[in-house]
């Protein structure tokens, strides 16, 4: 002991553990450190009933709580009036006055050009709202729409689980750094039956309940939050996939745990993408959710980096632009029944269609001479995939809904895409209006 570092005064304290406490502890440090939230809660101290003051034998009558809710509603009333007052004032105000107020003249303003001002308080944009219960304080009837009204009612552990995991391919390789005249990575492609993860052993060992158990754990741990779904859904959900799975499979989830993890989410969006639309789409049907008037161009812009200058824009400069954009704009916007377009600004500054996808922001804004306001969204040939074909089912019946004097085009180059048009059709019918 000295020659380890010990004095000849130190000794080793008694163990006063019993034999059964050392066999509990011994069992759970490999559980606590891998599954912490799976560990069972210390137990809550006794409550002291001496300090509970609730009488279930009061009478009702003595009670004074109706006075008191009648106040609280006459000041919830007043505060609610209160607050509707500072947004329709603030409504008044550019959104970018409000979030870059503080940093003054640092940040470049891009005014509307004199001759488009009238344009401003002129047009206002429909967005969806959706019928509510009316609240007996704030009075309320309906409200703008989110997605997440729409997934209120989603059952995520309810739905399918046919997921083709047969195409994932996660290769894994062993790094080692070769020293030559300086240190350089070396791969080596590691085969599955090498693969010996002392971790998916031994939960592998542990019956099949367990197993799901400790692998939903970890696919959680991976997957995060996707509000407005929630954890335990998200768990149930995993936990029916894992439960028809073998044990070989089950191992090749932890080996490739984050290529099986990303095919679920995506499986989770699906879903959720089909539910909010086919909510939404009934709700239109049922006339719970209409469009009205809510939203205006502000008098100046913060585009960030501004684009190219390009006749007959709204505002002094439009924010940046790829190349076909810019050839939208030049094409489109410069025709001679166009009175002006706009770059639309991007997330949380710009005009949005709400519903049930996630907002959609159009590239541009258009006014024809004739008083029809026009959403376009470009895309590039490459992009038509789902996320693509959903905005443009929205914003079609976006226009449906807005009436007859808004329109809605996505355009492609040239790839004829269904619900959608190519930009020498768009440059047609837009010329006509």
């Amino acid at each position: 002991m000295q020659e380890s570092g010990f004095s000849g005064k130190d000794y080793r304290k008694v163990d006063k553990m019993t034999e059964e406490e050392k066999k509990k502890i011994a069992t759970e440090p490999v559980e606590s450190f891998l599954f912490p939230e799976q560990q069972t809660e210390q137990g809550e101290e006794d409550i002291d009933k001496k300090r509970v003051t609730f009488d279930p034998s009061a009478d009702d009558e003595e009670s004074e709580s109706t006075s008191v809710v009648s106040e609280i509603e006459t000041i919830a009333e007043e505060q609610n009036r209160q607050l509707e007052e500072q947004i329709k004032e603030q409504e008044k105000q550019p959104v970018d006055e409000k979030i870059f107020q503080e940093m003054g003249e640092k940040v470049k303003r891009y005014k509307v050009k004199d001759s488009n001002r009238e344009y401003i308080d002129k047009i206002e944009f429909p967005q969806f709202f959706i019928k509510v219960t009316a609240s007996d304080i704030f009075g309320t009837e309906e409200e703008l729409l989110n997605r997440e009204s729409l997934l209120k009612d989603f059952k995520l552990s309810e739905e399918d689980i046919k997921i083709d995991f047969d195409k994932i391919s996660a290769d894994l390789y062993k790094i080692d750094l070769e020293k030559e005249n300086e240190y350089r990575p070396s791969f080596t492609k590691i085969e599955d039956s090498m693969v010996k993860d002392p971790i998916a052993e031994y939960i592998l060992a542990k019956p099949k309940e367990n197993q799901i158990s400790d692998i939903t754990h970890q696919m959680m741990q991976i997957i995060g939050n996707m509000y407005p779904i929630a954890d335990q859904e998200i768990k149930v959900y995993i936990g029916r996939i894992l439960n028809s799975m073998n044990t070989e499979q089950l191992r090749d989830i932890l080996v490739r745990k984050w290529s099986y993890t990303d095919k679920i989410k995506v499986k989770i969006r699906q879903l959720a993408d089909s539910y909010a639309e086919g909510r939404f789409m009934d709700l239109i049907k049922s006339k719970k959710i209409n469009t009205k008037p809510n939203w205006k161009l502000g008098y100046e812009i913060v585009p960030g980096k501004p684009g190219s200058s390009i006749g007959n824009s709204l505002y002094e400069r439009e924010g940046s632009m790829n190349g076909f954009e810019e050839r939208v704009a030049m094409e489109i916007g410069t025709s001679s029944n166009i009175a002006f377009w706009h770059r639309n600004l991007e997330r949380g500054k710009g005009f949005f269609i709400n519903g049930f996808k996630a907002n959609h922001y159009p590239d541009f804004i258009l006014q024809t001479k004739s008083g029809k306001t026009v959403l376009v969204e470009t895309k590039g040939d490459h992009l038509d995939g789902s996320d693509s074909e959903a905005k443009c089912r929205l914003g079609n019946e976006w226009e449906r809904q807005a009436g007859q004097d808004f329109a809605y085009f996505m355009v492609f180059d040239r790839k004829e895409v269904q619900g959608a048009y190519t930009l020498d059709k768009a440059k047609e019918l837009i010329r006509e209006m």
